[in-house]
């Protein structure tokens, strides 16, 4: 049903002044309705007799939306404003709304609008955004739909510029060697259009002249020919990643009224980048038809770290993992992204689902700011209120709000880590409700920009919250700062104090700081402490190994400013001058002091009791006297790693065989290797006998508990990287470079042992030997080397092959099979590796035997060696 003029004009009233405070005339949405103003007041006024909206008496007459029939309305209609071709930006409402208002104010100018220049690094979305100043313009209407968008790179025309002008403006017959006939150039295929030149700095100084001249008379001349003038109209962007006032001309700059420049990935706002990540993702999810699974680690790294080609190179990166996820996991019902050390945690990015669910706080608009629900929450400190009105406002932007995609998402995780953190180190346990007032007042700090005004107004109004919960607040900023910020956000300081007033208690009468040297020392003492005792009686601080007592005291004398006037100070240090200080930090502090060194976290759980239970400080220091003496008994300990211990539940021989091999590659002629049956090294272990002190591995071959000692099973020898193995367990043990040939030769041992039970007639020996030396030639062929447990295959296969070829049951199924380009290079050059055995055993392989070979090692072979 078609809407009535009053319907219209509240609509549009809705899209312009829904949040607007100061209110609008008559005038006003005469203006944007380009109607008369005597009409627009009387509809004005029927609208206020309907109840949604409401005037005062000044003149001229201020109208203001009813706040119930805004919140009424869908996000849809609230920013219908900039839903254009601009609201598909990211960043449109957020670090580019500058840029983007810009852009629609040269496409909007009078007449023809005014040219634009976008600079920038490469893969900042020049391109990108010269496409949607024309589809902004073709939604303006100010040009028409079939009016051409047409690119031109510079560059590729650099090193001969008449080609270049031949492009831009066309040519005539006659006008250099081989133009035979006229050609209409860049600017006639533009025109009533835009032109986009990008690179535009590789222009000539003649080729730069001759687009000013145009752009000031409106026509140009086709090469070849300085009499017949072409008109046209045409609307330029231009683009370039060089410094505007070195590589274009004066004369052509001044032309061009309207330079925006385009910020780099990395210098993005975090929820910027987390929203360009997100949008990649979707799209390939979208492509391949998979959810994405996406590891938080490696979403941390694509939203933290610089990428050199910006948000170009962010996309191919992106596109290809998930092509390389795709070949490898192209079975599985979904597509994992990871890190080679993933964090366990998982981001689900849709395949058809929109991506909103992935992080709705990404992509929150400007328009969530409210800074009347903000002073509101500072004067009463009312959590659940807050998160009441904070969602009826993204209810308002969003339409119907998805409760679980809001409360979801990679921000929503690492505030949550934040959170937990601040548990872990406080002893502060944060509900639900909570967790979700900071999640809301992280996600409005993230979004809108607050001066310093605006957070000095907050903070004079939260004079009411303790001491200890502003100390909260301040660690807890700084952990979301951490975890999840890349900036400072002041605003959450008296936010999240009033948010924690309530968990903080009221001030105590002491309070505890402890001072350690470390990354975490501190911390974890505090942390212990507070956690047991339930509260938050410590704040911690770690300082670096290189501070001075001077640092510390300079330190604690900043934090006395946040105490409670007139409350005890207790500081337990790990090391430093007591006597120093104690006579500084008593000048500044009006209360009871007492400074304790050589913390632990006996002594602070102990103290933190005592301040949990009020005791005075006198008691407090009566008690502690003498209470933390450390004791100290000695133990007799585990002699000098000097043995290694084989056994073997198969028995003696295999555990001797072993020993041979591990002998010939030892680095230290002191380290023994001893044999043991495995009943008596079971019984051994069980009780802790003395006779294994000074082991320093057990090699076995079946899993085994052994304690404190390590034990190294032969499947771990074999199938484990080499790297893992010399730092685990052959550090100092083995020659250089030799754990490689040492697991070849146990590789050899458990193959001949095998393949001896399976061969009928072959002696096992010779023809594991042989097939080695098949194997080496593939290694060498390929320039890779197999991992172990690919070799003992390739040894049995081969060996049994062997046999079978030899008694004429060699396999042929595969014989007639057509064979693709990598097969038919792996069957050319097999035969040269079988040379030798084809000789001996006089050998005819068959294909379908080759190809078999073929398919065991094609993992591992790289296509392009063959």
């Amino acid at each position: 049903m078609a809407l009535s003029a009053k319907e219209k004009l509240f609509q549009n009233i809705l899209t312009h002044y829904a949040d607007h405070t100061a209110g609008f005339t008559a005038q006003d949405c005469a203006d944007f309705m380009q109607v008369n103003r005597s009409v627009i007041s009387h509809y004005l006024n029927r609208l206020c007799d309907d109840g949604k909206l409401q005037k005062d008496n000044t003149r001229p007459v201020r109208f203001f939306v009813r706040q119930a029939e805004a919140l009424s309305q869908p996000r849809s209609t609230l920013v219908s404003k900039n839903s254009d071709a601009f609201s598909q930006l990211i960043g449109a409402e957020g670090s580019l709304a500058e840029i983007v208002s810009l852009c629609r104010s040269a496409v909007d100018y009078p007449t023809h609008g005014l040219p634009v220049l976008l600079s920038g690094e490469s893969g900042v979305g020049k391109s990108h955004l010269a496409s949607l100043i024309w589809q902004y313009a073709v939604e303006r209407g100010v040009i028409s739909g079939d009016k051409p968008f047409i690119e031109l790179n510079c560059a590729d025309y650099a090193n001969n510029p008449e080609l270049l002008s031949a492009t831009l403006f066309g040519y005539t017959r006659g006008a250099f060697t081989g133009a035979d006939r006229e050609k209409r150039g860049a600017f006639d295929e533009a025109d009533g259009g835009f032109l986009f030149l990008d690179e535009v700095h590789r222009l000539s100084a003649e080729n730069q002249e001759k687009l000013f001249l145009f752009m000031d008379k409106g026509y140009f001349y086709r090469l070849g020919d300085n009499r017949t003038r072409h008109p046209a109209a045409l609307r330029f962007i231009f683009a370039t990643t060089e410094n505007i006032d070195t590589v274009l001309l004066n004369t052509f700059r001044r032309r061009i009224p309207v330079r925006v420049a385009l910020p780099n990935y990395i210098s993005r706002p975090l929820t910027e980048r987390i929203a360009q990540v997100s949008h990649f993702l979707h799209a390939e999810a979208a492509s391949l038809r998979r959810d994405i699974h996406l590891d938080t680690q490696l979403m941390h790294q694509l939203v933290m770290s610089p990428v050199r080609g910006n948000i170009g190179e962010l996309k191919n990166q992106i596109k290809v993992m998930a092509a390389s996820a795709w070949s490898d996991q192209r079975q599985s019902p979904f597509i994992t992204l990871h890190t080679p050390r993933p964090s366990g945690e998982v981001l689900v990015i849709p395949a058809r689902e929109k991506l909103a669910g992935l992080d709705t706080a990404a992509l929150l608009p400007k328009a969530m700011r409210d800074d009347v629900i903000l002073r509101e929450f500072c004067h009463s400190g009312n959590i659940l209120l807050l998160n009441r009105k904070m969602e009826q406002l993204l209810t308002t932007i969003h339409g119907i709000l998805d409760q679980e995609a809001l409360y979801s998402g990679y921000l929503w995780q690492n505030t949550m880590h934040a959170i937990n953190e601040l548990e872990g180190l406080t002893g502060i346990e944060c509900g639900q409700e909570l967790r979700k007032a900071i999640w809301l007042c992280l996600i409005q700090a993230l979004h809108v920009e607050h001066n310093a005004d605006e957070v000095n107004e907050l903070l004079a109004v939260t004079e009411y919250v303790s001491c200890k919960a502003r100390l909260l607040a301040e660690t807890c900023v700084n952990l979301l700062v951490k975890h999840v910020a890349d900036r400072p956000l002041p605003i959450l300081l008296p936010l999240l104090s009033c948010a924690l007033n309530k968990p903080a208690g009221d001030d105590d009468a002491i309070q505890g700081v402890i001072v350690s040297h470390g990354r975490s020392t501190a911390s974890s003492i505090a942390g212990v402490a507070n956690q047991l005792t339930g509260g938050y009686y410590f704040k911690a601080f770690d300082m670096p190994y290189s501070t001075s007592t001077r640092e510390i005291i300079d330190l604690l004398i900043a934090h006395l400013a946040a105490l409670k006037p007139g409350a005890g100070l207790i500081i337990l240090v790990d090391m430093g001058s007591l006597k120093e200080i104690y006579e500084e930090i008593k000048l500044h502090l009006h209360g009871e002091l007492l400074v304790i060194n050589n913390v632990s976290t006996a002594m602070a759980l102990d103290i933190a009791g005592k301040i949990q239970h009020q005791l005075p400080m006198e008691e407090i220091i009566e008690s502690v006297k003498g209470a933390y003496e450390p004791e100290t008994r000695y133990y007799a300990g585990i002699l000098p790693g000097n043995k290694i211990i084989i056994s073997c539940i198969s028995g003696e021989g295999i555990s001797r065989k072993l020993k041979d091999i591990l002998s010939r590659y030892l680095a230290r002629e002191e380290i023994d290797i001893v044999t043991m049956e495995y009943d008596d090294l079971k019984w051994k272990i069980a009780r802790d006998d003395p006779a294994l002190n000074g082991t320093r591995l057990i090699i076995t071959t079946t899993d085994l508990e052994a304690g404190y000692i390590p034990l190294l099973s032969v499947e771990q020898l074999i199938k484990e990287k080499t790297q893992v193995l010399r730092r685990d367990y052959f550090t100092d043990l083995l020659m250089e470079d030799s754990l490689e040939p040492m697991v070849e030769e146990v590789v050899k041992l458990f193959t001949v042992e095998g393949v001896a039970s399976r061969l009928n007639f072959l002696n096992p020996v010779i023809i594991i030997d042989e097939v080695e030396s098949v194997i080496k030639q593939y290694e060498a062929f390929y320039k890779i080397h197999f991992e172990s447990y690919l070799r003992i295959n390739l040894f049995m296969h081969i060996a049994l092959m062997i046999e079978r070829v030899m008694v004429n049951t060699g396999m042929r199924h595969r014989d007639d099979a057509a064979l693709t380009l990598e097969q038919q290079a792996f069957v050319a050059v097999n035969d040269t590796f079988f040379q030798a055995l084809n000789r001996k055993y006089h050998l005819a392989v068959p294909l379908t035997e080759v190809l078999m070979i073929y398919e065991i090692m094609e993992p591992w072979i790289a296509t392009e060696a063959v």
